[in-house]
């Protein structure tokens, strides 16, 4: 009797464990959706790293008639100038986008402007019968310099697209195959396969990168190989790039570090070998491809500079200029913290362009 009832408890319990699993297993198993609209990219709560974004909309051509898209930003004050920028309520905008769509068309795509902090777009899909469908995504524009956004909320996580499933979607209008030669520019840049979906990382702003100009994108710089400060992600991405960058910059700019190699004093970020603190890897509408103009750049870690004033004071008593003149040693630019000081290396101390005996010179030579 005992036997019986061991052998009816085990029978019951794998029957049990059974359809345990095979719920488990339906709840994993990806099927295709047959939603009539689905926001395929950007993937919800996704870190970025760009002030762009390419949208990805499927729709069902035969449910749909209407499609738009709405995208809200949250705007601060990010000139560092303004100390309340980090105790202002954010201004809430947003922006709007009607889709012209075509029989039979399943995939829309958009490329929008991202700002700081949280974005978030909204679909609206109005059906034939006349009801509304909406969806929406949340994402987040990180910066390496700004402290306001420079660490996401946890909700937020690094997030990629380009892996071989999430390709298969564009594989029917787009070539996700990668053309380049390496070390060779295309004569025609829209024959890059990178560049239909990617074009704005270079067309919006004036001063342009060179790989990233003649689209050398993966041979160059995303080779899907991570580095010391990035292993975590490694695999996330076909086109993932080490971090820090150091190491890939120098193999264009090799005169460069054996220059700065020879100097005696060394800028923090230079040593770490974090270019893109301070420099786009794409464009920016500033020279150097600076993200922000110098004298805005060096603040937002020298915040001192500006709270307290310049440690180097005039015979009158205050604090030494850092901006708002023309430089005197060179007319045709502003007065800026790189009037004194070498960005990256130097043989003098404090950075500065000259023996601190000699600087003063340079401008008051009466």
């Amino acid at each position: 009797m005992k036997n019986i009832f061991i052998l009816l408890f085990t029978g019951i319990f794998l029957a049990f464990g059974a359809e345990v699993n095979q719920k488990v297993y339906r709840l994993n198993l990806k099927v295709p959706s047959n939603e009539p609209v689905e926001i395929i990219q950007p993937a919800v709560n996704s870190i970025h790293y760009e002030d762009t974004a390419s949208v990805v909309i499927k729709i069902d051509p035969e449910k749909i008639k209407e499609l738009e898209m709405i995208t809200y930003f949250q705007v601060f004050q990010l000139d560092p100038d303004e100390r309340i920028m980090y105790k202002n309520k954010p201004k809430k905008k947003k922006e709007k986008f009607k889709f012209h769509l075509k029989d039979e068309k399943l995939f829309y795509c958009k490329t929008i402007e991202l700002r700081y902090g949280r974005n978030k777009i909204q679909v609206i899909a109005t059906t034939k019968d006349g009801k509304k469908i909406k969806k929406s995504v949340e994402m987040y524009l990180t910066s390496p310099i700004l402290r306001a956004y420079k660490y996401p909320p946890p909700k937020y996580k690094e997030i990629f697209f380009h892996k071989e499933k999430n390709e298969k979607i564009c594989a029917e209008c787009h070539d996700m195959t990668v053309n380049e030669k390496k070390g060779v520019a295309f004569e025609d840049i829209t024959k890059s396969n990178c560049y239909k979906c990617h074009k704005a990382l270079t067309t919006r702003y004036k001063y342009n990168h060179a790989p990233a100009r003649n689209w050398l994108c993966a041979t160059t710089c995303h080779t899907g190989k991570t580095g010391r400060l990035n292993k975590r992600l490694e695999g996330k991405s076909k086109f993932i790039w080490p971090e820090p960058q150091g190491p890939e910059c120098y193999r264009c700019h090799k005169e460069k570090r054996k220059e700065w190699d020879s100097k005696r004093f060394h800028h923090d970020p230079v040593v770490a070998g974090m270019c893109d603190k301070c420099h786009n890897p794409h464009s920016s509408p500033n020279r150097y491809f600076l993200r922000k103009p110098s004298w805005y750049l060096c603040t937002t870690c020298h915040e001192d500079k500006v709270i307290r004033g310049h440690v180097v004071f005039t015979f009158l008593g205050r604090s030494h200029p850092t901006r708002g003149f023309k430089d005197p040693s060179n007319p045709k630019r502003e007065l800026s913290c790189i009037s004194c000081h070498e960005a990256h290396n130097s043989d003098n101390n404090f950075m500065l362009l000259k023996p601190f005996n000699q600087l003063c010179n340079m401008c008051h030579k009466k």
